[in-house]
């Protein structure tokens, strides 16, 4: 159960960056490249939030 408390505060952790991040764009104060890359970095917290909620439901199970 520990372990799946973890990955829920990795989870919030997750998305609390996201939100930064989606901010920053949101902003559109950074050049063309650094929002793609800031894109790019919001993809992949996506992703990785989707595979942590998938840990997280196989164990609870």
């Amino acid at each position: 159960m520990d372990d799946l408390l973890g990955l829920q505060s990795a989870m919030d952790t997750i998305d609390e960056a996201a939100t930064a991040v989606a901010n920053e764009v949101e902003r559109d104060r950074l050049s063309e490249t650094a929002l793609a890359r800031l894109s790019t970095v919001e993809a992949e917290l996506k992703r990785s939030r989707t595979a942590l909620e998938k840990i997280i439901r196989e164990e609870a199970s």
